[in-house]
């Protein structure tokens, strides 16, 4: 006897929740690294990447966490993520009607 429930309406799996979801969690992570004041990413000196985070950009004006190369990421990730996450929830929200 084959279940009426899940064969009815099909699964779709919303990908915009998992990548807000995703970034919700690299946030709780920073969150708490930055509590810590640990980080898990090295820097090397004189590199692009540790002049990037330590242009006045992610040193003054974005400052959500003490460490420059966390507001760095949290700016990468937010620039890639989010877009993507809420273009997904409007297509979806806007598909259902």
């Amino acid at each position: 006897m084959k279940d009426t429930l899940h064969t009815s309406r099909p699964h779709r799996r919303k990908e915009w929740m998992y990548i807000l979801a995703g970034l919700v969690v690299l946030q709780l992570l920073f969150i708490a690294f930055d509590h810590a004041s640990w980080t898990p990413f090295k820097v090397k000196e004189g590199s692009w990447f540790e002049d990037l985070s330590q242009a006045k950009l992610f040193t003054e004006w974005f400052t959500p966490y003490k460490t420059a190369s966390h507001n760095l990421f949290t700016a990468i990730f937010a620039a890639t993520l989010l877009p993507a996450g809420l273009i997904g929830a409007v297509k979806d929200l806007s598909s259902r009607k």
